[in-house]
């Protein structure tokens, strides 16, 4: 059963939905359940939470409250062949199976739970759901961020296709992330994992990652024949389908040597699993590869991407221009790149000594 409200004007005034499903029906072009919470909230300034029992009463007794049952609701799947031709663009515009999966369960998931026709899908369900996934889910607002980014580009695609009118998501406001600086491995931590590695497998995956800064899902779609060892660089197919090159260190193409030296397998992937028949590493294979190095060596989250972000760190620390790093990682906007690079306290004091010197 769910909580249903009518404000007190008459026969002709619809009910609406404001528990735990998301049949919200609108009048007026807003949902009823926005106005009864635009007025709690109005009524709630400057108060604290000891008065809302007070003001939800005075609120709510201007509506008529009864209860509906919703045992039996109808499945709505209408929604399929928008996911899906949306899914398509997708892939056409070089996401990778990965990030379509995402898209996929997201959608998914929040279309079955409003369960209705996306043209009659409003912000107000949008909206609960996102704050009924974060309550029973108790997820962190990045992630739920990611979920309302993919909502916002469901959407806003639809749109712009002219399957419906107005884009719901837009009035969805950005959720506010906690800002936490994500270190980078040290020079020591770098070298403790190094010889903590036993076979010449892992410590060239090492010092490839390390050296090139390419995506973990980059790395396990590279081949031997992508590495040039006179050139020094690897060719990475990266997001969008678009082609860089990145490059490798003396130690990088050492170690990478030893291990093509060390196979007996025919495979052509560049890092392959240690037991026949010698496939091709996934990604959950490298991470599985990393949680037990950091385990073995006390060091925390030892992931792939901390050494893409530890490489990015060191280089412009050591003076390349952002703009040369944007490039090196395969970055569109400059602002991404400033969030994988954490500048030294120690670089900015000793720069600030060497300018404001007189």
């Amino acid at each position: 059963k769910s909580l249903f409200i009518s404000p007190k004007v008459g026969d002709q005034m619809p009910t609406f939905g404001i528990a735990d499903i998301l049949k919200i029906k609108t009048v007026g072009g807003k949902a009823m359940v926005e106005q009864v919470i635009d007025k709690v909230l109005m009524a709630m300034t400057g108060k604290g939470m000891d008065e809302l029992k007070g003001i939800l009463y005075c609120v709510l007794s201007g509506y008529d409250i009864a209860e509906r049952s919703t045992e039996l609701q109808k499945v709505d799947d209408s929604w399929e062949k928008e996911l899906q031709a949306f899914l398509v663009r997708k892939r056409v515009e070089g996401r990778s199976e990965r990030t379509l999966v995402q898209y996929s369960l997201h959608l998914r998931r929040m279309l079955q739970y409003i369960n209705k026709p996306v043209k009659e899908i409003t912000g107000a369900d949008l909206f609960t759901y996102i704050s009924m996934y974060k309550k029973q889910r108790r997820v962190s607002n990045v992630y739920l961020d990611n979920i309302r980014l993919t909502c916002s580009s469901f959407f806003g695609w639809l749109s712009n296709k002219g399957y419906i009118a107005k884009n719901p998501a837009a009035s969805l406001d950005p959720i506010k992330k906690e800002k936490r600086i994500k270190k980078p491995l040290s020079d020591t931590e770098l070298e403790i994992l190094r010889r903590r590695c036993t076979i010449e497998r892992d410590i060239a995956l090492i010092e490839c990652m390390y050296s090139t800064g390419v995506r973990v899902s980059e790395l396990v779609a590279l081949n031997r024949d992508d590495v040039d060892f006179d050139g020094m660089k690897v060719v990475v197919y990266g997001k969008g389908a678009k082609e860089r090159e990145t490059y490798l260190t003396a130690a990088a193409c050492m170690h990478l040597k030893e291990y093509f030296n060390s196979r007996t397998d025919d495979n052509s992937a560049l890092f392959v699993s240690i037991r026949d028949p010698h496939e091709r590493l996934t990604v959950s294979g490298v991470e599985e590869i990393l949680r037990k190095l950091g385990k073995s060596t006390g060091i925390d989250k030892v992931h792939p991407h901390r050494f893409r972000r530890t490489m990015a760190t060191n280089i412009l620390n050591k003076g390349m221009p952002i703009e040369e790093v944007k490039e090196l990682l395969g970055h569109v906007k400059l602002d991404t790149t400033l969030i994988y690079c954490q500048v030294s306290k120690e670089n900015v004091r000793h720069n600030h000594k060497k300018y404001m010197s007189a």
